[in-house]
């Protein structure tokens, strides 16, 4: 068949984690230890930190806009210390894409923010003279998308497409 052609293969490439677009977002929230073992994964343009598990860190994730990027990554972390069980899942929330997990499998919801927060070892960071905006659901991944509790979203409890006028 003329004129179709394959996706490329995502080149990912392994960075310094203060390469990371998201770099200054996990140094205000996240263990100093394990600011120092995360790595930067560049997958296409804009590299995003990847901490592994550690201390009071059970998971983590990725996320990927398509299948063949999901892949790349896990196959990149997968080999790595402090990413155990590195997998490629399906993600509801905040949008549907692929992401890559490891560690312990985050739970189905969440009681509150703050126990999603201390699963993936994160804190609040520290007041300042004007105020922040509540932390994003686990950065590291595409998706920019603010919830404040993601989990209470799922595929189940989303609201369902309408079509015509709203």
């Amino acid at each position: 068949m003329s004129g179709l052609t394959s996706p490329a293969e995502p080149g990912v490439v392994v960075m310094p984690a203060a390469d990371a677009y998201d770099f200054e977002y996990f140094r205000a929230r996240l263990d100093a230890g394990l600011l120092s073992r995360s790595i930067a994964v560049r997958v296409f343009r804009m590299p995003l930190l990847a901490v592994p598990v550690g201390g009071a860190r059970r998971g983590g994730w990725f996320g990927a806009d398509g299948l063949a990027a999901a892949l790349a990554v896990r196959d990149v972390l997968a080999p790595l210390n402090g990413f155990p069980g590195a997998r490629v899942t399906w993600r509801c929330a905040p949008r549907s894409s692929y992401a890559v997990e490891w560690g312990d499998r985050p739970p189905a919801t969440w009681l509150d923010d703050n126990e999603r927060l201390a699963f993936y070892g994160l804190t609040r960071p520290a007041p300042c003279s004007e105020p922040e905006a509540e932390p994003e659901p686990e950065p590291g991944h595409h998706d920019r998308a603010r919830a404040s509790s993601p989990a209470v979203f799922s595929c189940s409890s989303a609201a369902p497409y309408r079509r015509g006028p709203r």
